[in-house]
């Protein structure tokens, strides 16, 4: 009796460890923790009131942002979510961005990860876009597979190891940020062969 219900023990504390894996989880072209795309945008709604976001002509971006432990917002780890209208009455998932570390591929890739991992790990990815401040000081380098889904972003494209600052997923044969421009404050550029 003893051993089932350390059994049961174990099969608990395993589906726990299993779930909370899953709700950090970056699927390419298809989800990002609990957010997938194409679901209808009332889904959102167990993610909680957005903090912030913008919207026009049928489209919004929602923003959620973590929490520090003084309960106040934190800017570093950011949740955001584009929806578009697919029907006449229902905007629907078409991009997710995270910025926080906590999310990951199955492959351990998401912020906070080197490009040169990722490179590795996602060898499709090419160099997608390039924004620039007006000033020219800071720049960011977005790499999209187009073809899985997904894309990683850097603002550290000048540093001797460029590190993952936000992944972005999509949906696949989609560029990413096709559909709103997520960079305020910066021209977009065209990619430079390196």
């Amino acid at each position: 009796m003893r051993y089932l219900f350390i059994f049961i023990g174990m099969m608990l504390t395993g589906t726990t460890v299993s779930a909370q894996k899953e709700s950090f989880l970056i699927v390419p072209g298809v989800s990002i923790g609990m957010v997938s795309i194409n679901e209808p945008a009332p889904q959102l709604d167990v993610l909680g009131k957005p903090d912030g976001g913008d919207a026009a002509m049928m489209k919004a971006w929602r923003l959620w942002y973590g929490r520090k432990k003084d309960g106040s917002l934190d800017s570093a780890h950011v949740l955001a979510v584009f929806t578009a209208m697919r029907t006449q009455d229902t905007q629907y998932v078409k991009e997710i961005r995270v910025t926080s570390p906590e999310f990951k591929t199955a492959k351990g890739m998401g912020a906070g990860s080197t490009m040169a991992d990722i490179r590795k790990a996602y060898p499709g990815l090419r160099l997608q876009r390039v924004y620039v401040s007006g000033n020219k000081s800071r720049r960011i380098e977005v790499y999209d597979d187009k073809k899985l889904g997904i894309a990683f972003e850097t603002n550290q494209s000048r540093s001797r190891r460029p590190v993952c600052s936000m992944v972005v997923v999509h949906t696949p044969g989609e560029a990413a940020g096709s559909y709103l421009d997520f960079h305020a404050g910066f021209d977009s550029m065209q990619p430079q062969q390196r």
